[in-house]
């Protein structure tokens, strides 16, 4: 894709034919001036802008499953060789490389996300004959879809080129970092303003919600308080934004972890997902790859393909507390088949079990859980313990997943200090959000790892990350597509 020739292109015109949310369908381009004149319209438009997340996040190609970007350079998973995918190896041994499709189709979704969020937030104002409120809500979801957007790309790349619907420059520069965030919350503030705190079930499963907007703002003031724009006055901010979802939000934890992840659970903890069931889409082909590699007739039919890509690091696993229940719901060491329930078969190695379910020739039916309920109580203990060492609230809020995890109180935190309360913090993101892509921008942001500093760790081939490593690579296609652009140091 010629990234910035296709920015100008498709912020001309509009993706349609969407008739169920995020399913994709051949898409049609239409002119700006014949469209958006009705709320079916700008609903369709909206769409649209969602559609780029089923790729964004977890493609269904071999070697395009893009999340690894963010999951196997941490300290919890690694590379399967036998998977034969080379890209994921190299990521996992620190050998980042431009011309990787993982960094190329990140950036690309990401992009198109923002040119379609563009189109929506320039052309709905037009519309006639629709209200205010339904003009608002709309502009809402594409803010923060294009938040969302631009935070990762910060998070991920550093400065990137800042292209909003004024843009008209074909060739953009890259845009400093911090005014990427800056921008990106923004987006996310009108967004909380304007986007309603519940969507009518059904159809409108998955969209953004208010306090979907407020989770991502606690979580990018968390950000930016870390490595590398190190702003303490933005813990203050995400206590503030994570304790308003708190107080306020419609979330709670579910009483089995395991029910984020199970799709005949009722939504309660997840706060934004992207809708991967079969019937709307191709289903999700990300918990294939964490699935036992060669052991097919465990599937939930015939031909159920086991990819197997991903493994637990067994650092991690040893290290993980055996008396915490999570350990043996995290991770399985046998397995049983879904179409032979009689058949259990004793795994080699341990594999992890938190997307561990039936299995079918188009994927699996779970959604993508991108933030959940968990994660916002544990921004809010770490940012408010940062602002006023370890209060009630920030121990109420820790010990909330603590509890859940071990079913009593008989695990809360009590009588820490400062640096120990944040320290938990930080070891029980590492236990209940393990395998969920956050665990690598963690490291990252704290400049950490269980071995000490983020450089200390070493992975099971004896590599460690380097400063290169800080940031991804930016896309060779989109340097010799766009000369203005230049790469990050060391690549």
């Amino acid at each position: 894709m010629k990234y910035s020739t296709s920015l100008i292109l498709i912020s001309m015109f509009l993706t349609t034919s969407c008739t169920k949310f995020l399913e994709e369908k051949p898409l049609t381009f239409l002119n700006s001036s014949n469209f958006y004149k009705t709320k079916d319209d700008i609903t369709a438009a909206v769409y649209s802008v969602y559609a780029p997340l089923q790729t964004y996040y977890a493609g269904g190609g071999y070697a395009n499953m893009t999340w690894s970007v963010w999951e196997l350079p941490s300290d919890q998973s690694y590379s399967n060789d036998g998977a034969g995918v080379i890209d994921n190896t190299n990521i996992d041994n620190y050998a980042f490389g431009p011309e990787m499709n993982y960094y190329n189709n990140w950036w690309k979704n990401a992009y198109l996300i923002i040119s379609r969020a563009n189109t929506v937030i320039l052309n709905v104002p037009n519309a006639v004959n629709v209200s205010a409120d339904i003009k608002n809500s709309a502009i809402g979801e594409a803010r923060f879809l294009r938040g969302v957007a631009y935070f990762e790309l910060a998070m991920g790349y550093g400065d990137v080129p800042l292209v909003t619907e004024q843009t008209t420059e074909l060739f953009p520069t890259r845009t400093p970092v911090l005014d990427i965030y800056n921008f990106a919350i923004e987006d996310l503030k009108f967004a909380v303003q304007n986007l309603p705190v519940t969507w009518p079930k059904g159809s409108d499963y998955g969209r953004a919600t208010k306090y979907a907007a407020e989770s991502y703002l606690a979580k990018l003031y968390l950000k930016m308080a870390g490595y590398p724009i190190q702003d303490q006055g933005k813990f203050a901010l995400a206590a503030s934004a994570s304790k308003d979802v708190i107080d306020n939000g419609p979330y709670s934890l579910y009483a089995n972890v395991m029910d984020n992840w199970n799709p005949s659970a009722a939504p309660r903890e997840q706060i934004f997902i992207v809708d991967k069931s079969r019937a709307v889409s191709n289903g999700s082909y990300f918990p294939l790859f964490w699935a036992p590699r060669g052991l097919p007739q465990l599937a939930a039919e015939p031909g159920g393909d086991f990819i197997g890509a991903f493994l637990p690091n067994q650092t991690f696993y040893d290290d993980f507390p055996d008396d915490d229940p999570r350990k043996g719901e995290f991770f399985m060491t046998s397995a049983r088949s879904y179409m032979d329930t009689s058949l259990v078969l004793t795994l080699p190695q341990p594999i992890v079990a938190k997307y561990w379910g039936p299995m079918y020739n188009t994927g699996t039916d779970q959604d993508i859980v991108r933030l959940r309920f968990a994660e916002v109580l544990l921004i809010y203990a770490e940012a408010a313990n940062e602002v006023t060492a370890t209060t009630p609230e920030a121990y109420n809020a820790l010990n909330a997943v603590r509890s859940r995890a071990f079913g009593d109180n008989s695990h809360d935190y009590s009588s820490l200090t400062q640096d120990e309360f944040r320290k938990a913090v930080w070891r029980e993101r590492d236990l209940e959000l393990c395998f969920e892509g956050v665990r690598w921008s963690d490291m990252v942001r704290t400049q950490t790892s269980r071995n000490g500093t983020i450089f200390d760790y070493k992975n099971i081939n004896n590599f460690s990350p380097t400063q290169k490593n800080m940031l991804f690579p930016i896309p060779t296609i989109d340097l010799q597509t766009n000369l203005k652009l230049t790469q990050n140091p060391e690549y």
